[in-house]
């Protein structure tokens, strides 16, 4: 007899359906049942109904398409698993099948991982996501249901999806998924000016988010800027439900007004959180650059839960340069680096260094070569200041120079083509810029205060950390390139980073 293997395209929405060969038929007909057919077993698609006021899901990415993460192969670690529980005529659960999201040769496919053959012996099945190992398997949705809301587990983990069939007209099986929870969400609002002067709405970052129904006191889960919860409760009330969250160290506490609210599975319920202001005003540290496909620039303050629409992030706000001080810093930095001050127009009269949001490459080849390195900054006596913010100059010696001196230099190559108007290109920062970046505002002091906080940053926007030593531009002579660590101290050897990352910036 042949094992069956199951098949998964998205396709159109249907019920799950199921359906015993011809043979099976003739068994049946003749009061014997047939445990296993030779038919093929497969799934028609799978889709997920989105929460009726809202897409916030585990398998929503981008808040319009259904999206399934895919793994490479049946065993990797990655990809995503749904289960489904098959059920016999006694209403005994006797199999939990795992199938799982796999990429083969381009084609996105569920696999079965437990080899489970089409048997008439099911009489009801409970397609679910996510997978989940269960030593007593549930027989209903209520049962699975009780499982999942007493996860100890996030939002991801427990928001759980659901399908159920009884009848079976088809040797295949279409999942048509909604979740079987209901959903409460917080959010609060600012707006921000962009170059352009167009006013942009987006989330504030919350803290101490927290709600109570009774006296069950819930946290909520930053989710694409907004706290959210799973629930399953029937109603809130405006005696039983409260809601308490803090912005900029100032706390408040909600709750709602008029008749008490019906909750129902499937369905979001958003409570705004209203503050006394309207974002942090100008730029500093911590904030976010981003841009839009028109080129303009929306500089968002640093307490933003996330990017709104329409928007990208290039980097995190590292430091900040006032034009309007004509002998300052701005001035010495364009002076410094030789740069055409009406080429860059900064933001609301402030400029500011940005570091990217990944890391770059190594320096490159040849590692153990210090006189060829060397040779780029022939003629530079700056190239070993540590007290000069010349980064931008330094790389472009190094970009000129390189491969004359048979060096081959890779450390922009994945930033290197990327134009954003209104900035310089992406550079290699000096040490003095690393100090702002690494140390933060009180740069004259070691410490990895401004690492932490950038860092933090980066985190709202799955940027990738800075960690470890950075390899700045600044080239002492005869000796290498000088490195920070990630405590703020100058790492003492020299030489020439070998798989030190480096870590680009831009000024604007």
């Amino acid at each position: 007899m042949k094992q069956l293997y199951l098949h998964i395209k998205l396709a159109a929405l249907s019920m799950l359906l199921f359906s015993a060969c011809t043979q099976d038929e003739i068994m049946n007909q003749a009061n014997v049942e047939k445990t296993v057919t030779d038919e093929l077993l497969s799934i028609g698609s799978v889709n997920v109904n989105d929460f009726a006021e809202n897409t916030e899901s585990r398998v929503i990415n981008d808040s319009k398409t259904v999206t399934f993460e895919a793994g490479t192969n049946i065993n990797d670690a990655n990809g995503d698993e749904l289960g489904v529980l098959l059920i016999d005529e006694s209403g005994k659960t006797y199999a939990n099948v795992a199938f799982k999201y796999v990429n083969e040769n381009g084609e996105n496919k569920w696999l079965n991982k437990t080899n489970e053959y089409y048997s008439s012996k099911i009489k009801k099945a409970i397609a679910y996501f996510p997978y989940t190992e269960m030593t007593d398997l549930p027989s209903t949705i209520e049962e699975l249901k009780e499982i999942f809301i007493n996860k100890d587990a996030g939002f991801k983990e427990k928001d759980l999806l659901v399908s159920e069939a009884t009848e079976f007209k088809k040797a295949t099986m279409d999942i048509n998924f909604t979740h079987a929870f209901s959903m409460i969400a917080f959010s609060a609002e600012a707006t921000a000016t962009t170059s352009n002067n167009t006013e942009v709405t987006y989330s504030l970052e919350l803290s101490d988010v927290a709600f109570s129904i009774g006296d069950k006191l819930y946290t909520p889960e930053l989710v694409n800027g907004r706290y959210v919860c799973i629930v399953d409760v029937p109603q809130l009330q405006k005696d039983d439900f409260r809601y308490f969250y803090t912005v900029d160290n100032q706390s408040y506490v909600k709750t709602i007004s008029g008749s008490p609210i019906e909750i129902e599975s499937n369905k979001s319920y958003t409570f705004k959180c209203p503050v006394n202001q309207t974002g942090t005003s100008g730029i500093a540290a911590g904030d976010f650059y981003c841009v839009s496909l028109s080129n303009d620039v929306l500089v968002l303050p640093g307490n933003a839960a996330g990017v709104p629409e329409g928007w990208t992030c290039k980097g995190i706000v590292f430091h900040i340069m006032d034009e309007n001080d004509i002998t300052g810093e701005w001035n010495t930095y364009v002076t410094n680096n030789e740069l055409t001050d009406e080429n860059f127009p900064g933001y609301n009269g402030k400029h500011g260094l940005v570091v990217s949001l990944i890391n770059g490459k190594n320096y490159g080849t040849p590692t153990d070569n210090i006189t060829s390195w060397s040779n780029c900054f022939t003629g530079y006596n700056d190239s070993g200041n540590t007290d000069l913010s010349n980064g931008y100059k330094m790389t472009k010696l190094l970009t000129d120079n390189a491969t004359s001196n048979d060096i081959t230099f890779i450390g922009l190559d994945l930033h290197k083509d990327e134009i954003i108007a209104g900035t310089t290109s992406w550079y290699i920062p000096s040490f003095n810029e690393l100090k702002y970046l690494v140390r933060g505002e009180n740069s004259g002091t070691p410490s990895g205060e401004g690492l932490e906080y950038v860092n933090g940053q980066l985190s709202k926007i799955n940027g990738e950390e800075l960690s470890g030593s950075i390899p700045s531009i600044t080239f002492i002579n005869n000796s290498g390139f000088c490195l920070m660590q990630s405590d703020g101290q100058e790492n003492g050897w020299h030489g020439i980073p070998g798989t030190e990352k480096i870590r680009p910036i831009f000024a604007f």
